[in-house]
């Protein structure tokens, strides 16, 4: 099981590769470009395992805790991941797909944005109150 120092650590990694990605998502050039892919696959693999062992140990054991509001909490960060899994998925693969258009890399661009806010707010949240509530219980 992961302790909330390496959950931490990890968040700082997966904000840090946000960071790194967002700029080179913006340039058209690097569309399909093999060490853009390989950046973004090792992102993938970072946010996937991040969010597997944070459901299957810390947050397993909330969503089961007696106190209802802290269950329902936990519950409801685990629910987000899905919708991340889900995007993030489709998305790595459109990613590393031969040349597009400029509206293709438009709409892609965007769809990047929105994932890293996503992915962003996730970590907040988790860093805000996810990890107060577990050193807590």
């Amino acid at each position: 099981m992961y302790s909330l120092d390496e959950l931490r650590k990890q968040n700082q990694d997966i904000s840090e590769l946000c960071d790194v990605l967002s700029v080179l998502m913006e340039q058209r050039s690097l569309h399909d470009n093999p060490y853009v892919c390989e950046l973004l696959s090792r992102f993938k693999e970072k946010v996937w395992i991040h969010l597997v062992f944070e459901d299957n140990t810390i947050y397993a054991e909330l969503a089961r805790h007696g106190d209802p509001a802290v269950s329902q909490v936990a519950q409801g960060f685990h629910d987000s991941a899905k919708e991340i899994k889900k995007r993030f998925s489709a998305y790595v693969r459109h990613w590393c797909k031969p040349a597009i258009d400029e509206a293709e890399h438009r709409a892609l661009a965007n769809e990047s944005r929105e994932i890293f806010r996503l992915i962003r707010e996730r970590i907040a949240y988790e860093n805000e109150h996810m990890f107060p509530l577990v050193a807590e219980h």
